[in-house]
């Protein structure tokens, strides 16, 4: 709440049965609380809100985030031929920001939809396609909370609202990615890979759209980090991937892995090279959060160990501590470091 302080005229907060003080709360801080029975569908509570919110601009967000400004929104919302606007978004403290679609206009015509990860994008895209309508940048952040420490008990919840979400919309590529991480979050990385070819089904007959790289990530995540799983199709996912996505860190990251299994070191390099020159914050404008070690420890530890593989010690050891000195507490990296060192 004190996050929206000299942002939001008007908070609308919908309640869905909470069992602590959070609408007491809620309500002394100017807030109007409307309560609203939970029936596994996020985007029906979000849509009480909306028909209940009387500003000509809505800001959503979820109680455990907090919207950080960055500079006048006044521009933003002064703007007549803006529909909706982009704000920098951080889903978890160990991912980067991504752009999505928080601030829209209070229309009738603009509603969420889904019963998970819901969506008013339908809506806006529609509006935006008829034409005279845009979709600019809001100089605001918002970082989400609720995915840091144990999360077991959200898959749990989720899972059930996952399942009738893809039979509802199975066109969504989105939910196939979240489904399949919810079978993986509660230990069925056999019904995680399912889900997740399905979605490769999906969306191979498409024409490639930047978000669908996180479908080949899921599948080779899955197959380099589950020894008891691996993937008999694996190097063809990485050229099928590399062909729609070849510039996607999550593409250069697993065919780097790909290539240095190979015994491809200088390839490997290559791909880590492209892969940093985003720098540590990862693509300015991109559509996805990536985890920040890709671009720190993760990809410096690999890119030391191909030059240890190839018998150059030195550049071995120079990327090492790179990698040791983003995370201390890696044992594995200081191991290899300490090979380097030796090996000079």
């Amino acid at each position: 709440m004190k996050s929206l302080s000299g942002i939001a005229d008007e908070i609308v907060v919908v309640d869905t049965g909470s069992v602590d003080r959070s609408p007491e709360i809620a309500a002394q801080h100017d807030a109007r609380v409307l309560h609203d029975p939970w029936r596994d569908d996020f985007a029906r509570a979000r849509n009480v809100g909306l028909d209940a919110a009387l500003g000509d601009w809505i800001l959503y967000i979820d109680a455990d985030e907090r919207v950080e400004p960055t500079g006048s929104l006044d521009p933003v919302l002064a703007n007549a031929k803006a529909v909706a606007a982009h704000v920098q978004f951080q889903a978890s403290s160990r991912l980067t920001p991504y752009r999505e679609h928080r601030l829209f206009r209070n229309r009738d015509d603009i509603r969420f939809r889904g019963l998970i990860h819901e969506t008013v994008m339908p809506d806006i895209r529609g509006l935006v396609d008829k034409g005279g309508l845009a979709i600019i940048e809001a100089p605001l952040a918002i970082r989400h909370l609720g995915y840091d420490g144990e999360i077991t008990h959200k898959h749990r919840r989720n899972h059930p609202m996952l399942l009738k979400a893809v039979e509802g919309d199975p066109e969504r590529i989105y939910l196939w990615h979240a489904l399949g991480e919810c079978e993986l979050g509660l230990n069925r990385p056999g019904a995680a890979e399912a889900a997740w070819r399905r979605g490769l089904e999906v969306l191979r007959p498409k024409p490639a759209e930047p978000g669908d790289a996180l479908i080949y990530s899921d599948l080779l995540s899955l197959h380099y980090s589950d020894i008891d799983h691996r993937l008999i199709d694996a190097g063809e996912l990485v050229e099928e991937a590399n062909r729609n996505h070849r510039d996607d860190p999550l593409i250069l990251w697993w065919t780097a892995q790909h290539l240095s299994g190979q015994g491809r070191f200088a390839d490997a390099r290559s791909s880590l090279r492209r892969l940093l020159k985003f720098g540590p914050d990862g693509p300015a404008a991109g559509t996805l959060g990536y985890d920040r070690a890709l671009f720190g420890e993760w990809g410096y530890g690999l890119l030391g160990l191909c030059f240890l593989n190839e018998g150059r010690p030195d550049k071995a050891l120079e990327w090492l501590s790179k990698a040791e000195a983003a995370n201390p507490d890696n044992l594995e990296i200081r191991t290899k470091r300490a090979l380097a060192e030796a090996n000079l």
